[in-house]
């Protein structure tokens, strides 16, 4: 009988310490999550933040630890390579919260990185993973790309359960591949000289369902130690080479090299779609000369980096080479969206002046928080290759968003397109904004040309999809281009369509004087600074006094048209 109560006892006391170590949270539950996309039906890799839902403080797969500090960018100096069990996850990335440059972008501010995302981080997972967690309630963020309405959902784990299965099922709000419009994203740095690091490239890739990204190797005119402490030599993010034979891919998700050089305070030009990297530090600011040898690469296109916050007149409070580099009519597309800023004012002013100029977006991962959180979406047809991608982002076939989705056609044509008119004809222009509650709600749709706003409609009726048709009289040549902003700054804008009158240049008459006499006074603070060296550099002062010619030439036709 004795032995029978010292039992109880013991079990009693066991029971005791189990109740307090559930209530101490000692002891967890084990949750199995998948994630699946109702289109496949198949368990897919995604973007992830699992938190305490009161503390909101991120917890990390599998042991269910706080996360800590997030990742800086020395991890991807280094390189990442993947992991292929299950339960192992990317780095963790910062979504929320000042920045410092060494773990996300200073130039988010305090804004989210994604408009529609709201936890802290995030971090790439397999899509079948397990966590531990203990007693309480959960949410768990899951996001893969724009084209997937984002999950938040809360869940509870229980006293007692020691085992818990979760399956989340993303869905479609849009299907662009479909509709023939493919995603990419031509600014990602990471180098690509190991097949561990491809492999967790292209993970990352199917994670937030980009399928074409564009890695960099980033270079340097001088070696030394730059601001942020990294030593560089040469180049960085080193890739495993260039050109079509070094491409790969994994189904319709493809990786790229491509090059972000030169790189001086005049500005940073990439080059896609390269077989080679053009570099010479002998002549690391002849930029034409950078420009010619890219472009004899067939299929090569050229871009300047960062132009949607770096630009003008605004680089602490220095002007760049931009107003310089583009009256060589060799620059394919600017970046017009990144770290959620639009740069229209410069953009629009440019096109005022003639140029053609595709629109663009890059993430400039890993400064960005995430690769292709904006993104460059070109229409290639039903058939996605990388080179019909890379055809159709050089004419121009284009729009760029961190979130909805923007249609324009003008008599049918879309974005890129050149429409010979008559004077005083009539343009049939079809305007159509798409998103999505938990992408962003839209609050307007837009239309401008050389002259301003066209036609523009609200969202009253607080719809997913509204629709603009405008009959547009032609009095001259002319852009347009299309916007769509959505209430918690998601956006969308196209490239521009391009209508042309009696064979004239789409510049406007009234505004390009005042644009050009900005340009010029730019490229002549540049010239004061470059002849006020000790050591001239006759060739930049030669290159300079060129643009200013050609903006005063430009200067002079428009005079005599109008």
């Amino acid at each position: 009988m004795r032995r029978y109560y010292a039992i109880l006892l013991i079990i009693a006391i066991l029971n005791g310490l189990h109740s307090s170590a559930q209530s101490n949270n000692l002891f967890k539950s084990v949750v199995a999550i998948r994630i699946l996309t109702e289109d496949s039906k198949k368990i897919t890799p995604a973007m992830v933040c699992i938190t305490n839902s009161k503390q909101q403080q991120p917890v990390l797969p599998p042991l269910g630890e706080n996360i800590g500090k997030p990742s800086d960018n020395d991890v991807f100096f280094k390189g990442v390579e993947f992991d292929k069990n299950k339960n192992w996850v990317g780095p963790i990335r910062m979504t929320a919260g000042v920045g410092d440059n060494k773990d996300r972008s200073v130039l988010y501010g305090v804004q989210p990185s994604i408009p529609y995302w709201k936890a802290p981080v995030m971090y790439q997972t397999s899509g079948d993973f397990t966590i531990e967690l203990p007693v309480g309630i959960w949410k768990i963020s899951i996001q893969h790309g724009n084209e997937y309405i984002p999950i938040e959902q809360d869940f509870t784990i229980k006293a007692g359960e020691t085992k818990l299965a979760k399956s989340f099922t993303l869905r479609r709000w849009i299907d662009l591949p479909s509709l023939g419009w493919y995603s990419g994203d031509v600014h990602v740095h990471h180098p690509t000289n190991k097949p561990g690091f491809r492999d967790y490239l292209l993970s990352y890739a199917k994670s937030e369902d980009l399928h074409l990204v564009n890695i960099l190797e980033m270079g340097h005119h001088q070696t030394g130690v730059d601001a942020m402490g990294h030593e560089h030599s040469g180049t960085d993010f080193k890739q495993a080479g260039f050109g079509e034979k070094f491409r790969v891919n994994d189904g319709n998700y493809w990786l790229v090299s491509g090059q972000e050089d030169p790189r001086s305070r005049f500005g940073h030009i990439i080059g896609l779609n390269i077989d080679q990297i053009v570099r010479d530090t002998t002549v690391y600011d002849y930029y034409d000369l950078v420009f010619k040898n890219l472009k004899m690469q067939p299929g090569a296109v050229v871009g300047f980096a960062h132009f949607a916050w770096n630009v003008s007149w605004n680089v602490q409070n220095k002007t760049t080479g931009f107003p310089w580099f583009i009256t060589s009519n060799q620059i394919d597309f600017v970046e017009l969206l990144q770290f959620l800023k639009l740069n229209t004012l410069d953009y629009y002013e440019y096109l005022n002046l003639g140029f053609r100029i595709t629109a663009a977006a890059g993430s400039d991962f890993p400064w960005a928080s995430t690769i292709g959180e904006v993104r460059t979406m070109v229409y290639t047809g039903k058939k996605f290759t990388p080179d019909a991608w890379f055809e159709g982002l050089k004419a121009g076939n284009t729009f760029v968003t961190n979130g909805p989705a923007l249609f324009l056609t003008a008599d049918g044509k879309m974005p890129g397109s050149e429409i010979k008119k008559l004077k005083g004809s009539t343009l049939k222009l079809s305007l159509k904004g798409l998103s999505n509650p938990k992408i962003g709600t839209i609050s307007r749709i837009a239309i401008y040309s050389n002259e301003g706003l066209v036609a523009e409609l609200g969202n009253k009726e607080i719809r997913d999809s509204i629709e603009l048709q405008v009959s547009h009289t032609i009095k001259r040549s002319q852009w347009i281009a299309a916007v769509v902003n959505c209430e918690n700054g998601a956006v969308a804008h196209t490239s521009p369509v391009y209508v042309v009158v009696d064979g004239k240049p789409t510049y406007d008459l009234k505004r390009a004087p005042e644009i050009i006499a900005r340009q010029i006074a730019s490229i002549e603070e540049l010239l004061r600074e470059e002849r006020s060296k000790k050591e001239l550099d006759q060739g930049i002062i030669e290159r300079l006094s060129t643009s200013i010619s050609f903006y005063n030439m430009l200067l002079q036709q428009i005079k005599k048209e109008g």
